[in-house]
């Protein structure tokens, strides 16, 4: 079977909404290749093949690529797509471009192999393909993932935030909820962190089906993940109060529900928030502070910025 592969190059700070977009528009499969990751591989002395280093001034793109049934050529959600690239910019996203080729599914399956590697994530945790057997790490937790599912292999720069900030605050006495869990990653690197009462929930039905996915395929079938709108007042009065709150969203996200979540955080319970671009971080944290919330760290990475908030009592 054939397929059609869409190359999307762009910077960084584009990453999640270019990827998000494939995926709203069916593509099969999405993979994003960021040179960041390759040099952290390369200098934990793993893997066998290294693409060439980003040429000086370009080491902040990426590539993503996304796949589809060749009958996406020529329709309208190509001419979407296209639409969408060029409106980046206007975003304050850095600009695209794309590209077309037709792949064979087997071409398809081994490029999963070709472009992730282990990944080291804090000081913790790894994050392997699914394939792979042997931890090249075996003083870290292992969380193994299939990139097939779509929803990211944990190595985004948001991601890595939340990893880091969550391994400093978890304890086996400690309960989590993740907001908007995507493929259930933080929540499944919180009990390998030792955290035993986790819960995600997510406003979509994919990303609760990857979750799934992947708990089974870590041995945690017992992590709970719901289906819920968090932008619906309704849905909060499901969701039972924990000590630490992940949110790896965006900036609006986050905005839309500084009220909401003291609903689902027990008083001097800790935030996680993420998905903020540096240029949004102060409105982010002083609309929590207004809501009563404490900072006590940020961490950055790239375009993004983490913050660890205590809800004060």
């Amino acid at each position: 079977m054939h397929w059609l592969e869409v190359m999307v190059i762009t910077g960084r700070q584009s990453a999640e909404a270019v990827s998000e977009k494939l995926m709203d528009l069916g593509a099969g499969g999405v993979a994003v290749e960021d040179q960041w990751d390759w040099e952290t591989v390369k200098k934990a002395g793993l893997g066998d093949y290294f693409p060439p280093a980003a040429d000086a001034g370009h080491d902040n793109m990426i590539t993503i690529r996304g796949y589809f049934p060749l009958s996406f050529l020529g329709s309208k959600k190509e001419t979407e797509l296209v639409s969408f690239l060029d409106g980046l910019p206007g975003f304050g996203l850095a600009p695209a471009q794309v590209m077309f080729r037709e792949v064979d599914e087997a071409d398809w399956e081994q490029a999963w192999k070709q472009y992730w590697q282990p990944t080291p994530i804090g000081e913790k945790l790894v994050i392997m393909p699914a394939w792979l057997n042997e931890n090249p790490w075996p003083q870290r937790k292992v969380l193994r993932l299939d990139p097939g599912a779509a929803f990211g292999t944990g190595t985004h720069e948001t991601t890595r935030l939340c990893l880091e900030i969550l391994e400093k605050v978890a304890t086996e006495d400690t309960t989590m909820l993740d907001l908007g869990c995507g493929s259930g990653i933080l929540a499944l690197a919180a009990r390998l962190l030792g955290i035993k009462d986790v819960m995600g929930v997510d406003v979509d039905e994919a990303a609760i089906r990857a979750s799934l996915e992947n708990a089974k395929r870590n041995d945690m079938e017992d992590v709970p993940f719901i289906h819920a709108d968090l932008f619906a007042e309704e849905a909060w009065k499901e969701l039972r109060a924990a000590d630490v709150v992940t949110a790896n969203l965006t900036a609006d996200a986050l905005l839309a529900i500084t009220g909401r979540i003291r609903h689902v955080l027990r008083p001097g319970g800790l935030l996680i928030a993420s998905g903020i671009v540096h240029d949004r971080a102060r409105e982010v944290y002083e609309a929590y502070q207004r809501e009563g919330y404490e900072i006590h760290q940020t961490r950055s990475a790239g375009e993004w910025q983490a913050l660890l908030l205590e809800l004060k009592v």
